[in-house]
């Protein structure tokens, strides 16, 4: 204890005259009190024992208190401690604490003394719910303290140094250091810059602010009792209050003085939150965390493509006629004495509209497009989802590939915003891809009305096949939906001849047809009809009637006396002309109806050409039973066939004979002295030619003499006995046998007179 009173009276009779001797002897005499209050286990509650063994904690307590985030409010308005220290309370969170972090920044403001937080006796009137007993121990926000910065001879402890025992100092110089007014800030000021050249303080930033002090009676929050202040002679103060200088340094105060003062204000992080709920494409729901008292009101500030502003007292804000997929950010400003705080906020986007006119547009076997219109509002992109796959696209539209041929997928697009934290409801399609084509299609079995068509499956998924059969003119002949199990048909009630395309295609979802398959194939035609030759001498033409089926040809060959003169000729229409013939040869014309491959049965028909007639028929031998005719045989004939005829108009005989490749015949047992008519034809099947004829060759003749008398009467006399009655009458013989017998035999008539 005497240690104790020593130190005290150092403390205040030393510091102004060798400061640093006091220095080492507080040093010194920390120590030693640390020493006995261990050594006895006896603890002393006073101020100056609290406040060095608190040096002990700071390591500890520095982390604790240091870690919140504090700005610091001057106030120039001038108040009791207390009346200051309930404003700090209401307004802000309580007077300032001090330390090396934080005073140099603090003083850089100041112009004259200010309340900070700190009292000599605070104890169970204090915030801090500790066991506080002892003399500037702690601050009055109940944080211990730490720190200290006295002006050089404060604190004052209360006198009770005998006179004479003043560590070599004088008393009377004590008793001049008590009067704070008398002090020379000249000489401190040079004091404390050489106590602080080797001092580090941090520079944080500060919000110095002022705001208009409101009635102190109607803001107090943690009401102080106001001690009865007791004054010593020499300056001494019972309860006293600790107000700092603008240039740092503390001195105790009597409470009951007005004094401009010192605020600070917690912003921890996370100390103020905000929350959105209810968030739709039009309307959210703001509300936020009930704050400590002393808020009067909110304002709400809200920004996106509009500005809203609004005053609440209650703590939930409804937004309402928002845009669609729109960024708002929301601030709330808790209004305490008039002065805004910092706001809590919140940045949210409204759901985004989901998106309109949803379709597909192209598919392929391994892919799908689709395309939509963007919705109203707005939207920062596009999520389109296929099965496990996202894609983010930022036009109306897109294409997912990789896809399994002939499946089913369904798609799904939303609208989302840049923070992924809101999407759109979900818009969805259902499509399959296309399938893919079949292989190996083959055709067999042709008949007139049908064929039969094989094929292998696709690659890939499909649900079944479409077949059809379709002529040279797109008309569809015949047309059939198979299953998946299927991979042959029999395409049926074809037209007969005619040339068919035959289809394949696989089927998705019954309905998308894959790409076409496709092989050209027949059916077997009929046979022609009404095949008619029509011969000249040299040439042949032949017509014919096309029946049911678009035949694709005809092949005609011809052929002569059964053996093949022309071997094939193709023609598109139902007639054909052969030139150069042989005359009176027996063609044979045969005509296929031909269809791709196949070909019909064949119908024929033969015909002769025409016969040409022979030429210079004589007669090379005559007598008088036989005569030997000879001829020329016409031209271009292959195989002649002779007709010959001899007739007499005389005797009314005739002879006939057909032969063949000769061109001379022998009549015989003809009668002598009679003229033959001689005819040869070329026979042509059942034509004739025109005949050539001689009739001007007479069997050499027999003579025998007839006579003949003749009796004449007359009524005029001797009238027959006239010559030119004679001459008459023989005339007139003469033309009765010139008439009877004419030349067909020989005779002569001539006339004899007895």
């Amino acid at each position: 204890m005497e240690q104790l009173e020593n130190y005290r009276t150092c403390k205040m009779l030393c510091y102004p005259t060798n400061p640093s001797l006091c220095i080492v002897q507080e040093l010194f005499l920390m120590f030693s009190l640390l020493y006995n209050f261990y050594s006895m286990k006896t603890l002393r509650t006073n101020s100056l024992t609290v406040s060095f063994l608190s040096v002990c904690l700071s390591s500890a307590l520095m982390v604790m208190y240091n870690t919140a985030e504090r700005q610091y409010f001057i106030q120039n308005n001038s108040l009791t401690w207390n009346e200051a220290r309930n404003y700090c309370q209401v307004c802000f969170t309580d007077l300032v604490t001090l330390s090396h972090d934080n005073i140099e920044v603090i003083v850089k403001r100041l112009s004259s003394q200010h309340w900070i937080g700190l009292r000599k006796s605070f104890n169970s009137t204090s915030n801090y719910t500790g066991n506080i007993s002892m003399s500037w121990s702690h601050w009055s926000n109940g944080e211990p303290l730490t720190f200290q910065n006295w002006y050089p001879g404060w604190p004052l402890f209360k006198p009770s140094v005998p006179d004479g025992d003043c560590c070599g100092c004088s008393c009377n110089e004590a008793a001049a250091a008590t009067d704070n007014t008398d002090l020379n800030v000249t000489d401190f000021t040079t004091f404390w810059e050489t106590i602080t050249d080797n001092m580090t303080i941090t520079e944080d930033y500060m919000n110095a602010t002022s705001s208009v002090f409101t009635d102190a009676t109607l803001m107090m929050t943690t009401p102080l009792p106001t001690p009865a202040v007791s004054v010593t002679s020499d300056g001494y103060i019972e309860d006293s209050c600790v107000a700092m200088f603008s240039f740092g340094p503390w001195v105790e105060k009597n409470c009951l003085e007005l004094l401009p003062f010192i605020c600070y204000e917690d912003h921890s992080p996370g100390y103020f939150k905000v929350n959105v709920t209810s968030i739709t494409s039009e309307s959210a729901t703001v509300t936020w965390q009930q704050l400590p008292g002393g808020i009067s009101h909110y304002r709400v500030g809200v920004k996106g493509d509009k500005e809203l502003t609004d005053s609440k007292t209650d703590r939930t804000y409804n937004l309402v006629n928002l845009t669609a997929g729109t960024c708002y950010v929301v601030h709330v400003f808790p209004v305490k004495c008039e002065r805004e705080l910092n706001p809590g906020n919140v940045a949210f986007y409204t759901k985004p509209n989901k998106v309109e006119n949803f379709t597909v547009t192209r598919v392929t076997e391994t892919s799908i497009q689709v395309n939509w219109s963007k919705p109203a509002g707005n939207m920062d992109f596009y999520v389109l989802r296929v099965g496990s796959r996202h894609l983010n696209i930022t036009t109306e539209g897109g294409e997912v590939d990789g896809l399994t041929p002939g499946s089913c997928y369904t798609l799904t697009v939303l609208s989302g915003v840049n923070d992924y934290s809101m999407w759109s409801e979900e818009s969805n399609i259902t499509a399959y891809t296309k399938p893919c084509t079949v292989s190996n299609l083959s055709v067999s079995d042709n008949t007139k009305h049908s064929v039969f068509l094989h094929w292998d499956p696709p690659v890939g998924d499909f649900t079944g096949f479409l077949v059809k059969a379709i002529n040279s003119t797109d008309d569809v002949l015949f047309e059939v939906e198979v299953n998946r199990t299927v991979c042959q048909v029999p395409v049926t009630n074809l037209p007969m001849g005619t040339e068919i395309t035959l289809v394949v295609l696989a089927l998705a979802n019954n309905s998308l047809q894959g790409d076409n398959t496709t092989i050209l194939t027949y059916t077997a035609p009929g046979p022609i009809s009404n095949l008619t030759v029509i011969t000249s001498h040299s040439s042949l033409n032949a017509t014919w009637t096309i029946n049911e089926g678009n035949d694709s040809y005809f092949t005609v060959k011809l052929l002569l006396d059964g053996k093949l003169e022309e071997p094939g000729r193709n023609v598109t229409e139902a007639r054909v002309t052969f030139d150069d013939l042989k005359t009176a040869a027996n063609y044979t014309v045969v005509v296929y109806a031909v269809s791709g491959h196949l070909k019909s049965l064949p119908m024929e028909v033969s015909n002769f050409t025409l016969p040409s007639p022979p030429t210079n028929a004589i007669a090379t031998f005559v007598n008088k039973s036989t005569i030997t005719f000879k001829w020329t045989a016409p031209e271009n004939i292959a195989k002649a066939t002779y007709l010959v005829k001899l007739s007499s108009d005389f005797y009314g005989q005739s002879w006939s004979a057909n032969i063949t490749n000769k061109t001379s015949y022998t009549f015989s047992n003809l009668t002598s002295g009679t003229k033959y008519c001689f005819e040869v034809y070329v026979l042509g099947g059942e034509l004739t030619s025109p005949p050539e004829r001689n009739c001007t060759v007479k069997t050499e003749p027999e003579e025998r003499q007839i006579s003949l008398s003749m009796l004449c009467s007359s009524a005029i006399s001797l009238h027959c006995d006239e010559s030119a009655t004679r001459t008459h009458v023989f005339e007139q013989l003469h033309d009765h046998f010139s008439k009877l017998l004419k030349d067909d035999i020989v005779w002569a008539l001539e006339a004899t007179e007895e």
